[in-house]
């Protein structure tokens, strides 16, 4: 049976609105994928922590504890993550994470151009997120930095096609919060059914 990788960034746990989105789609896949899910998100890596993982990366050490968000990342044949939209980009736990998980000569490395390839198996991310704000045009589209910085981070590690669910203008008075949610629970399912 094939895997995915949960990744749950929602700091606000199953009161968050991004977290019900995720769950609408791993819902729809359940039977069909084993889910792993990754919470309580990783602590920013410490110089002594980062020296220790250099050092053991350089001897091919890849079965320290400090390597097991990139081992399971590594495992995963589609990965999830779902992360509400904070200062432009996602909780800085979220970026923690980013940072156990990319391991050079692990879960990356450089071709002789300088180019980046993923050395993981999956071959598909998707990303939920929720907005106060709308993001996705006018003229805040120049201040989203999540969607495109995290299909960088996926494109870098060997994940081609990342998908974006998001509901947005979910703060902006007068919007009708229901309706924004439904719209995006019902692109979750449509999703799902694309796997």
């Amino acid at each position: 049976m094939k895997s995915i990788l949960f990744v749950n960034g929602c700091i606000r746990g199953e009161e968050s609105r991004t977290l019900l989105l995720a769950r609408r789609f791993l819902d729809c896949l359940r039977g069909k994928y084993e889910i792993t899910e990754v919470s309580g998100l990783c602590l920013p890596l410490d110089r002594e922590a980062l020296e220790k993982r250099e050092r053991l990366a350089v001897q091919g050490n890849w079965d320290d504890p400090v390597f097991d968000e990139a081992r399971r990342f590594m495992q995963a044949d589609a990965v999830v993550l779902a992360a509400p939209f904070w200062e432009g980009t996602f909780p800085a736990a979220v970026h923690a994470y980013i940072e156990q998980i990319c391991v050079t000569g692990m879960t990356f490395g450089y071709r002789e151009d300088g180019t980046a390839e993923g050395y993981g198996r999956a071959k598909r991310g998707v990303f939920f997120s929720t907005r106060g704000g709308i993001y996705s045009e006018g003229p805040n589209k120049k201040d989203d930095h999540a969607e495109k910085f995290l299909a960088s981070v996926f494109r870098m590690l060997g994940i081609p096609k990342t998908d974006t669910v998001t509901a947005e203008g979910l703060d902006i008075i007068g919007n009708d919060v229901r309706l924004i949610m439904n719209q995006a629970l019902r692109e979750a399912e449509l999703l799902a059914g694309t796997f």
